[in-house]
């Protein structure tokens, strides 16, 4: 780049999945902190039928750094060939990666000959000292070790740079939401018509040993103050006219005061909401803590159950989680009117089949008390953390060292959860799995796959009752079949 010269910075969110029309909320907390001599450009192709050629455009003037934020999955699909395409015809642009899979896998990244570098934590503390490198025209390496926060080639060695002190959103200024067409990110969902994301911490305070946040945060939470989340809604729902929230944070229910403070901030609104909580700490909730979030619009909350069986659920390091706990949040939850969304984790080390086997035990339970609760099935996936990704090791699982390897099967399916390659996994597990989950999902269809007509549920379920009741789950062949013909979309599927 040329020395003394502002960069030009481009902000690309690649296509993530069918509908995902989310605010980029890792691409606008980089914006925010772009120091006004450079200008930039952020590019969505999640909402911009014309991204392809915006981009090209972008990326064609000089003096341009592009950073991507890249997910595992349908991201990486099409972050991989996109880069390579842009820095082969622009050889002077730079390209740097940074989010969930570029910070766990920097190795793998960093073997692309086209990939300038990572932004391996949270890019606040990194980008503007990045960008005041790469104008300085000062000597690159030399220059750049001094940015906090990087991971990048040195010949055939990766360095790292040390990462960026970790700050709460709040230090930093708002989102800049008056620079994008909003009425994109309108999403319509099963919350209301114009659905809004929002995130209002950082990290996570647990440190369960098969979550892939641990890598990044180990175990430390920054919350937003409650007056701060309460002023984005304020604005969202002033500004652009939200009736419904999502908050993404890793878990947005981790301090009661918070919540209910939040809780209370926002009742008035008339605004639906939705967030990830742990079951363990919502037991704990005062009944006039649930009361206030009922009062203030929440209507979903998403849980980690991951097991039906105690030994499976300690060997997590999920804090002291016991089986009966996960009954006792789902009865509480349907009196007060919350839906509960859980989430379970199969396939784990040790006796994955018998494990299987008590989770769906477990889930005719919840939905015997409360056929409102939504089910969400994967099969675990190792994560580089002590524990279980050791048994996993040990086993012969490493691993691919190149995003080649990543893009191609039998990977290209293992990010999401639908393949993990661990040793201990049979055809015979995936398949039983697949077929309880195929039974599940029509007898009792998600309520947050709004296309699905009353005729379709009902079909779903007339035909999934029987199948559901006598436990015959082998070969759902006409279930299949139907959810095929209706579509039907499942609830990881939806975008939260």
């Amino acid at each position: 780049m040329t020395g003394g010269q502002p960069v030009n910075v481009v902000l690309y969110n690649p296509r993530a999945q069918r509908s995902h029309r989310r605010l980029p909320l890792s691409l606008l907390a980089l914006a925010r902190v772009i120091p006004a001599e450079h200008p930039w450009t952020l590019v969505d192709d999640n909402v911009d039928p014309g991204a392809a050629a915006a981009l090209e455009h972008a990326c064609s003037k000089p003096n341009t750094v592009l950073f991507v934020t890249v997910m595992p999955g349908p991201q990486l699909r099409v972050a991989v060939p996109t880069c390579r395409r842009l820095k082969a015809q622009f050889p002077a642009l730079q390209v740097w990666w940074g989010g969930y899979f570029p910070g766990i896998h920097a190795d793998a990244c960093l073997a692309e000959p086209w990939l300038d570098g990572v932004v391996t934590g949270l890019g606040e503390g990194t980008v503007p000292a990045l960008l005041g490198a790469l104008s300085s025209g000062a000597g690159r390496l030399a220059a750049l070790a001094l940015v906090p926060g990087l991971a990048m080639r040195d010949g055939a060695a990766v360095v790292r740079t040390p990462g960026a002190p970790l700050q709460a959103s709040s230090a930093f200024p708002d989102f800049p939401y008056e620079r994008l067409d909003m009425d994109r990110y309108a999403a319509r969902t099963f919350l209301g018509e114009r659905t809004f994301n929002h995130h209002s911490s950082v990290g996570c305070p647990y440190v369960c040993n098969f979550c892939a946040v641990v890598n990044v945060y180990a175990g430390r939470w920054l919350p937003d103050p409650a007056d701060h989340v309460v002023r984005v809604v304020h604005r969202l729902v002033r500004e652009h006219r939200a009736d419904a929230i999502e908050f993404h944070d890793n878990n947005f229910f981790a301090w009661e005061k918070r919540t209910r403070d939040v809780a209370e901030g926002i009742e008035r609104l008339g605004v639906s909401w939705w967030g990830e909580g742990r079951i363990d700490t919502m037991l704990g909730f005062s009944g006039e803590t649930w009361e206030a979030m009922a009062r203030s619009g929440l209507r979903m909350v998403f849980y980690g159950a991951e097991s039906g069986d105690d030994e499976v659920l300690e060997r997590m390091d999920k804090g002291g989680l016991r089986v009966a706990d996960i009954g006792s949040l789902n009865r509480l939850a349907r009196r007060h009117g919350v839906v509960p969304e859980f989430s379970f984790v199969l396939g784990t080390p040790g006796d994955p089949e018998r494990e299987a086997e008590r989770t769906f035990s477990l889930i005719r339970t919840l939905k015997r008390d409360n056929p409102d609760c939504e089910i969400i099935l994967y099969l675990y996936t190792p994560v580089p953390l002590p524990g279980m990704f050791d048994t996993a090791a040990a086993g012969g699982f490493s691993f691919p060292r190149t995003l080649d390897d990543w893009l191609n099967p039998p990977w290209s399916n293992f990010a999401q959860r639908r393949n993990p390659l661990t040793p201990w996994i049979t055809p015979r597990l995936i398949r039983r799995v697949s077929e309880f989950e195929t039974v599940l999902n029509a007898r009792y269809p998600t309520s947050t796959d709004i296309r699905l007509g009353d005729t379709a549920r009902r079909a779903l379920r007339v035909l999934g009752r029987l199948r559901w009741e006598t436990g015959l789950l082998r070969a759902p062949i006409e279930l299949r079949a139907l959810h095929k013909l209706v579509r039907y979309r499942q609830p990881e599927e939806m975008g939260f």
